[in-house]
């Protein structure tokens, strides 16, 4: 996302749930949203191994994460040996740290995550909180934490894997041959500023550019794009709301006939419709007003996406692919 990001909720039952995130002008804070009624959007997670059998034996740092029904992946770690909830999300900018949990300071001193000590780790100290309650996690993980890190993220088999230098070209070459070999198909990324990763699809033929967001708990399309892109929204008793008194807004589903990735093609899926331009995207005067969708974790985990922050692929094998 730009510049720091906050995660929406699941309201139906009180689970928490994300979606997407926005800039603020002047400086970075969460934007949050409330959802309500959101089980039209439920994607079943797939498995495949890809990623996690090469890249341990190629010298990679394995980081055990747990990802959450409404698609977080989270992990505990330790800040200078107190012990920390903490988030990775691809669409969170900039490494957040909650302001309860350490004084105002600009580097994350000795981190632990897993196995794996990070030290003096760019971030910052804010309140992050939705609709007026504390986040659930202490530490958010951003991009300026997972590319200087060589991040693979594998949303199949819930990994992170990190390193202290970049695979050389052979270990590069060998570590996507696996993945081909396994059934996998590459798209390129591309980074933003504010930072952001991106890559171009097509939506029933047409060219749209959405964010890759490993924290979105679904996909989705902004709501201006919708008479272009060929959808008939349909209603949805799904409802978001934003942080700081926003009001509630309703959300729409659509049915996507043809969803390209790259070699891709997925049909006949189920993406949210609303307007974007609360999130920062999508409307000529946003930080990243040519953002008009998002890819969220729900696509993500059904089609066993491998993320590569450093060399800025994104690796998919539709279900069903041998």
């Amino acid at each position: 996302m730009p510049n720091c990001a906050g995660a929406p909720w699941l309201t139906s039952s009180a689970m928490p749930s994300s979606l997407c995130r926005r800039a603020a002008r002047g400086g970075p804070f969460a934007v949050v949203a409330f959802f309500a009624g959101a089980g039209i959007f439920s994607v079943q997670a797939a498995e495949s191994r890809g990623a996690a059998d090469v890249l341990p034996r190629l010298g990679s740092e394995t980081i055990q994460l747990r990802r959450t029904g409404e698609n977080h992946f989270f992990l505990s770690g330790r800040l200078n040996g107190r012990k920390l909830s903490c988030l990775v999300d691809t669409g969170w900018s900039f490494t957040t740290l909650q302001a309860d949990q350490h004084p105002p300071v600009t580097a994350l001193e000795i981190l632990q995550l897993g196995r794996t000590a990070f030290t003096n780790q760019p971030m910052r100290v804010e309140e992050v909180s939705f609709h007026g309650q504390r986040a659930a996690f202490d530490l958010v993980l951003g991009l300026d934490f997972l590319r200087p890190n060589f991040a693979v993220l594998d949303c199949s088999q819930r990994r992170l894997f990190t390193r202290r230098t970049a695979l050389s070209d052979e270990a590069q070459s060998e570590f996507e041959g696996t993945l081909r070999r396994a059934g996998f198909r590459q798209l390129e990324l591309r980074v933003k500023t504010p930072p952001a990763l991106t890559l171009t699809t097509k939506v029933n033929g047409e060219p749209l550019e959405m964010l890759l967001d490993s924290g979105a708990v679904w996909s989705c399309v902004d709501e201006r794009q919708h008479a272009r892109l060929k959808l008939k929204p349909l209603p949805s008793a799904a409802r978001i709301s934003g942080a700081g008194g926003a009001g509630w807004r309703s959300v729409a589903a659509v049915e996507v006939r043809l969803l390209q990735l790259g070699e891709v093609d997925l049909k006949n899926q189920t993406l949210a419709l609303f307007d974007l331009a609360d999130w920062g995207f999508a409307a000529p005067d946003q930080a990243l007003g040519e953002v008009q969708g998002i890819l969220g974790g729900d696509l993500l985990a059904a089609n066993c996406a491998v993320i590569d922050c450093h060399r800025l692929k994104l690796w998919l094998k539709p279900e069903g692919r041998k």
